[in-house]
């Protein structure tokens, strides 16, 4: 979401290194510190309640089983899970069951007491008398070989039959798959090294991603700074998320698989906590959720990308509709508000409910990718129909039609799958052609090159993987007039400042049916050998002269120049 707000460094002496600095640590320090925490509450050793375990026979009958084991759901965090009962164990005091929900792949343990009690916090009213106590740990089984822990304490309401827990204590463990639905506990400490590996890994390349960004933030704003250049709140928004990419300019398909991977298992774990956090912080797991998911969505979408499957003009179109800023958090809000609603209903569903037979019939770990699968698909309706909708709305509302949104630009084309997100009001639109205002170059971190003959280039910051050399700056485009070509990447080697005036204009010549793809993310060791006059058969189609919109663009500043020898 898109937060207009005001040059701050004219008008409160706030710089654009501290206003980046300010953003870096909100949008990127302070959930991370969020991830870390549940790491580590996740990733330390376990006990389960040795009332929860089985005796040591492991003697168990299904005899009267509805009788004996009558929970039919938990109420946990403000949804309601269908619970299947597999066997109990006799017990003189109170009822010991094996239950599963098994649509996610879960398996464990209940106690029920047989004496009325105070009903507990969350217990509906009309329970009060007719509550007893209850308390039960079980595993969830994950995508890798893992399962995450939860145990919990509360009170069953015969009335609903359904139990009413707050949750005490989590973990994870070594367990998945027919392992983890033979599993009948322990009574030592267990923990999972999977999880801790894969955590691990994980959390230590968000820290390098973050210091990459810190690091980019930093010299950026100083060159600002240095330029007498102001940010807008919303610019340093854009600039922080843009330089907190997860994938570098030069990842392959094999590198976003890996972290389509480690996104994919953080998604997991942001499904399990949907069961394990109350309060506001239970909301913030929803947004979480619904913002990691829009993290593989805009992975997925990197790599057909760079696969090229798409042409210009729809790429743009599909990048504008759903990964921009104006709808950033959007979607991620009302999936926040709508998941209680949503995962009480799918559990009460007859297909999920009654679901036992299908699980055992192809395995609880295939059926728990189908009901894992139907949540993540209906975050994902939202969040495309949310955004979407948005989009069309506001482009409408901006622009006063329609065209914006597949209009393509020459500056997108250049960017390709550098740029994260796009940015719907940062256009101009005029006479059928688009073009990137002089304050969204400054948010994408775009400035001008001059070499000694007069030629200008585009260049912009370089994001790698970890190593960060001091000369980030490189050529992606050469400009001529308002409009801009791909070239090959080379460092800058000339003189640096702001643009004057906006950049923009069609992809290619009028009918031409040549489908533009971005050059290969590599610098050359040896830039100075490119020649300028080169670039007019490296890319061997090029932008015809059009008439300019007539544009303001004087800047109220000087321009100041830098060198990069």
């Amino acid at each position: 979401m898109i937060l207009s707000g005001p040059h701050l460094n004219e008008q409160g002496g706030f710089s654009a290194r501290r206003l980046l600095f300010f953003m870096w640590m909100s949008l990127g320090v302070a959930p991370l510190l969020l991830q870390a925490r549940s790491y580590v509450r996740f990733v330390t050793p376990h006990k389960i309640s040795r009332s929860l375990l089985p005796p040591e026979t492991d003697v168990h009958e299904t005899t009267d089983l509805l009788k004996h084991c009558p929970v039919e759901g938990l109420f946990i965090a403000g949804i309601w899970w269908n619970v299947v009962p597999v066997f109990y164990y006799p017990h003189d005091s109170g009822q010991l069951c094996h239950f599963v929900v098994p649509q996610y792949n879960i398996h464990g343990n209940y106690r029920l007491g047989d004496e009325v009690t105070n009903a507990s916090a969350t217990t509906p009213s009309s329970c009060t008398n007719n509550s007893y106590p209850f308390s039960h740990y079980f595993y969830h089984g994950s995508i890798g070989y893992f399962a995450f822990y939860e145990e919990a304490k509360g009170t069953y309401c015969a009335n609903d039959k359904t139990a009413y827990v707050l949750v005490g204590g989590l973990g994870t463990y070594d367990s998945n798959g027919a392992p983890l639905d033979h599993d009948r506990g322990s009574t030592e400490y267990r923990q999972s090294y999977w999880y801790g590996l894969s955590g691990s890994v994980w959390i230590a390349y968000r820290i390098l991603m973050l210091r990459r960004s810190y690091i980019s933030c930093k010299r950026y704003g100083k060159r600002c700074d240095r330029m007498s250049e102001s940010l807008r709140l919303n610019d340093a928004v854009v600039y922080v998320q843009e330089s907190m990419r997860l994938s570098a300019y030069d990842a392959r398909n094999y590198h976003r698989l890996a972290l389509l991977y480690l996104l994919v298992e953080g998604l997991m774990g942001d499904l399990f906590l949907l069961i394990a956090q109350e309060g506001v912080i239970g909301r913030l797991q929803y947004i979480s959720l619904g913002y990691n998911l829009s993290g593989v969505m805009s992975m997925l979408f990197e790599m057909i990308e760079t696969m090229h499957w798409l042409g210009e003009r729809l790429r743009c179109l599909f990048k504008r509709l759903l990964f921009n800023y104006e709808t950033l958090l959007l979607g991620e809000f009302v999936c926040a508000g709508a998941m209680q609603h949503y995962l009480t209903a799918l559990n009460r569903s007859k297909g999920f409910k009654h679901s036992d037979s299908a699980s055992r019939f192809v395995s609880p770990y295939v059926w728990s990718l189908v009901g894992h699968g139907v949540i993540v698909l209906g975050c994902v309706l939202v969040l495309v129909s949310v955004r979407s909708l948005g989009a069309i709305i506001f482009v409408r509302w901006r622009y006063g039609c329609f065209a914006v949104l597949t209009t393509p630009c020459c500056v997108d084309a250049t960017l390709g799958v550098r740029g994260k997100l796009m940015v719907l009001g940062g256009y101009y639109y005029d006479n059928r052609r688009l073009y990137y205002k002089l304050a969204t170059l400054k948010a994408f971190g775009m400035m001008k090159m001059v070499e000694d003959d007069g030629q200008e280039f585009l260049v912009l910051h370089k994001l790698y993987w970890i190593v960060i050399p001091r000369r980030d700056l490189f050529v992606i485009g050469s400009v001529q007039g308002k409009r801009v070509r791909p070239c090959p990447e080379r460092l800058c080697t000339g003189m640096v400042s702001s643009f004057t005036q906006i950049l923009g204009g069609v992809v290619g010549e009028p009918g031409s049916v040549r489908r533009l793809r971005p050059f290969e993310n590599r610098v050359d060791s040896a830039p100075a050998t490119i020649k300028v006059e080169s670039l007019r058969s490296a890319v061997p189609v090029g932008c015809p002269p059009a008439q300019s919109p007539q544009v303001n663009s004087q800047l109220s500043k000087p321009t100041v120049l830098e060198s990069f020898p």
